[in-house]
């Protein structure tokens, strides 16, 4: 987040102080694995994040998406279906704590019951988010909102044409006017856009966040472009037995993406957002060299040479198994308890060859490695 976000940041408070405290348990949760990650043997503390992949359903097929383009059936879409909601209510009863609940999928508004899953959560007290694509949003904006949701997160990914390149024909129209009607309610959920870079839309930053200017959304996030190459994977292999990498078959070229345009693209909007009311993240934040280095030599870690992933995400996929990293299965919920699983022995296993090797070959442009 840019320091010059103060007004949004601000903004953002005053519609929701709870934010407040998921600050609070993120700074908590670094400095109890700086004390203790290497002297409780591969153990944690209970997660302060739940990623709930409620349904491996999609109605798009998006080129960025590595669910969508995995070769392996664990890790792909439209696999599974939909999670039964006692899988969802027993884990959230067996999690202590107040973890943050991100909702996600496949498309997490086509699960028919959505909004009681929510619900139960808030229930237990716990802030929730929520990624869609929009397809389905104008219909359910006001289930949204009366959901009590904390934030919802739209996938955009440029202007019109751009967009619908990438997500198909209408993808932009419906979602736009989804966004409007979410935004027209009295009581809604803090409302962001979140824009993955590929070499199909690294020069319409700018117009993208014009438009999220002109829709008034409370703020924009630009996701780098998570990727892995096959010598990732096959050096994945030559230290490890516990789990193997996947090899993604998307079209989406990493080299493609002239790396000066869209570090032009994005010190621009660093400084005309400076002291603006939207407030704009970058995952992670990158200078010009480092922006350079991130797509043109992707096995090179930047930033972060540890990870804490295993320490801080659980993550419940639709049939309730829990999956640390891809497809690696280590205990299902409607078996075992939560906790069980969380400290059960391949989770110390994992953490273990975290600490050992502070960074797996694949982390390295890993989704997660910028939200620590």
């Amino acid at each position: 987040m840019y320091l010059s976000n103060y007004r949004g940041v601000a903004k953002l408070l005053r519609r929701n102080p709870r934010w407040i405290l998921v600050a609070y348990d993120n700074l908590s949760h670094q400095l109890h694995h700086r004390i203790s990650a290497n002297s409780l043997n591969g153990r944690s503390h209970p997660p302060e994040v739940i990623n709930a992949f409620v349904t491996d359903i999609c109605n798009l097929g998006c080129r960025e998406c590595h669910y969508a383009n995995s070769d392996k059936p664990g890790f792909s879409l439209n696999q599974v279906g939909h999670m039964e909601p006692k899988t969802f209510y027993k884990f959230i009863d067996e999690i202590p704590g107040r973890p943050l609940v991100s909702f996600t999928g496949g498309e997490p508004l086509i699960h028919p019951q959505i909004f009681d899953l929510i619900r139960y959560a808030k229930n237990k007290g716990r802030m929730c988010t929520l990624v869609t694509n929009g397809w389905f949003l104008e219909e359910k904006a006001e289930q949204v909102c009366d959901s009590d949701l904390d934030l919802l997160s739209i996938s955009v990914d440029g202007p019109r044409e751009t967009h619908n390149a990438i997500r198909g024909s209408n993808s932009f129209e419906r979602l736009e006017k989804g966004l409007h009607k979410i935004l027209e309610q009295p009581k809604r959920p803090t409302l962001f856009i979140s824009l993955t870079i590929s070499d199909m839309n690294y020069d319409q930053l700018v117009p993208t966040y014009q438009l999220a200017k002109k829709w008034g959304v409370d703020g924009i996030n630009f996701n780098h472009l998570w990727m892995q190459t096959d010598e990732m994977v096959e050096r994945l292999d030559t230290i490890t037995t516990l789990f193997t990498g996947d090899h993604v078959g998307w079209p989406v070229n990493n080299n493609d993406i002239d790396v000066e345009i869209l570090a032009d693209g994005l010190e621009i909007i660093r400084d005309i957002s400076w002291g603006g009311k939207i407030i704009v993240t970058e995952l992670p934040l990158l200078n010009r060299q480092e922006i350079s280095d991130w797509y043109r030599k992707p096995e090179k870690p930047i930033k972060h040479r540890t990870v804490r992933c295993g320490w801080i995400r659980m993550k419940l996929w639709a049939d309730g198994k829990i999956k640390p990293c891809r497809d690696w299965e280590v205990g299902d919920i409607n078996k075992q308890h939560a906790l069980e699983i969380w400290n059960g022995q391949e989770y110390q296993q994992f953490r273990q060859l975290l600490n050992e090797q502070g960074m797996l070959p694949i982390c390295s442009r890993c989704c997660f490695i910028a939200h620590r």
